[in-house]
């Protein structure tokens, strides 16, 4: 198990990976199994060191949008089909509005739909890679629904 002695750094667990490819999951998973013990201090400094060059290279400080990267975007949608907008690696979107173009919008996790609805489109919606936002066009013709939204997370 990491963090006893002669176990692997962090370094040596998610060596050659880029730092775009790098995760808080994989992290976590390399540290939930040590003990509070004081020869584990070595061992989560480096995590905590990773963890702040991700969090660091990631956001905009205290979590604000990225000035450069909020954008609006949108997908073409045939009839009888559906389309998505999700974000890429680690990215995290904040979703900011919404254009159904008479479509209808869901959160997507890969397996299951909730419906977006107008309420839930009044609270604070985040897509990440692992729960992103499709539309489903029963319209009878091709429809180009999008969002705006502000990037918080690379």
């Amino acid at each position: 198990m990491p963090g006893h002695y002669n176990d692997p750094s962090i370094y040596e667990l998610i060596a050659s990976q880029k730092m775009s490819d790098t995760s808080i999951s994989q992290l976590n998973n390399a540290t939930k199994n040590t003990y509070i013990e004081g020869n584990n201090v070595e061992f989560w400094s480096g995590v905590i060191t990773v963890a702040r060059a991700l969090k660091e290279s990631r956001e905009y400080g205290g979590g604000l949008p990225i000035p450069e990267a909020s954008k609006i975007q949108t997908v073409t949608v045939g009839d009888s089909a559906t389309g998505e907008i999700k974000p890429e690696n680690t990215e995290v979107f904040l979703l900011q509005g919404i254009d159904l173009d008479n479509c209808v919008a869901f959160l997507y996790d890969g397996s299951q739909v909730v419906p977006l609805t107008a309420e839930l489109r009044m609270a604070e919606i985040y897509l990440t890679p692992t729960l992103w936002i499709v539309f489903n066009n029963a319209s009878g013709s091709e429809q180009t629904p999008g969002i705006a939204y502000h990037r918080v997370g690379l």
